[in-house]
C-alpha cells in the first residue's frame, strides 16, 4: 500500500510536450494578392490610355466628350462614399472573425455586401444618366471599358467575400482560420484603392 502511495511523480520535459499544429501555407492569401495586383494593373492601364487619348483630344482643340453628354459627379461621389465605407466594414468583418465574434461578423458581412451592391447600383445609374453610345467619341468606349472593368473587380470581390462568408456561417473561419477572409479583404482593399484612381481620373479631372 505504501509502495503505491510513494510512486515517483511523472516527469515532464520539453521533449514530451506535443508540438503546436503547423501553420497552413498562405496559398489563398498570396494568390488573392497576385489576383488583386493583376486586376488593378488592367484597370489602371486602361485608365492611363483613357487619360492619354482625352488629353490628346483636348490639346487638338476637340472636347473629350460631346457637348451633349454631361458626366454627372453625384453618382461617382456616391460610389466613392459607399465603397469607402465598405472598406471599414470589411476590416470589421475580419476583426470579428479573428476574435470569434460571430454575431458582429455576420452583421459586418451583410453590410459589406449591401454597400458593394449599392456601388454597382450607383454606377448603373450613371450609365443610365449619360446614355452615351460606345462610338460617340474616341473616349466614350474607353470610359465604359474602365468603369466596366472596375465593376467586374467589385463583382469578383463580392462573390469572393460571399463565399468566405458561407464558410464562416459553417463555423470554419474563426480565430487563426480567418485567414481566408483576410484574403478576400486584401482583394477588396485593392478594389477600393483602384476606384479612387478611377474616380479622380474620370469624374474629377473631366
Amino acid at each position: 500500500m505504501s509502495a503505491v502511495l510513494s510512486a515517483p511523480p511523472i516527469e515532464t520535459s520539453l521533449e514530451t510536450v506535443p508540438a503546436p499544429p503547423p501553420r497552413r501555407p498562405r496559398v489563398l492569401l498570396v494568390g488573392s494578392a497576385f489576383a488583386a495586383v493583376a486586376s488593378s494593373m488592367v484597370v489602371l492601364t486602361m485608365l492611363a490610355a483613357y487619360l492619354q487619348i482625352r488629353g490628346d483630344r483636348i490639346d487638338a482643340g476637340v472636347t473629350a466628350l460631346p457637348e451633349s453628354i454631361v458626366l454627372p459627379l453625384t453618382p461617382g461621389n456616391m460610389g466613392l462614399l459607399t465603397i469607402a465605407m465598405s472598406a471599414f466594414t470589411m476590416a470589421w468583418l475580419v476583426h470579428s472573425l479573428r476574435n470569434d465574434d460571430r454575431k458582429h461578423a455576420y452583421l459586418a458581412l451583410g453590410i459589406t455586401i449591401l454597400l458593394g451592391g449599392a456601388f454597382i447600383n450607383a454606377t448603373a445609374y450613371l450609365y443610365q444618366q449619360i446614355a452615351m453610345p460606345l462610338t460617340t467619341s474616341g473616349t466614350s468606349g474607353l470610359l465604359y471599358a474602365v468603369t466596366g472593368a472596375h465593376l467586374l473587380m467589385v463583382f469578383v470581390g463580392l462573390v469572393f467575400t460571399a463565399v468566405m462568408g458561407f464558410h464562416a456561417l459553417g463555423g470554419q473561419l474563426t480565430g487563426r482560420d480567418a485567414e481566408s477572409m483576410t484574403a478576400a479583404a486584401v482583394y477588396w482593399y485593392v478594389t477600393v484603392a483602384v476606384y479612387v484612381a478611377v474616380w479622380y481620373g474620370i469624374y474629377i479631372t473631366k
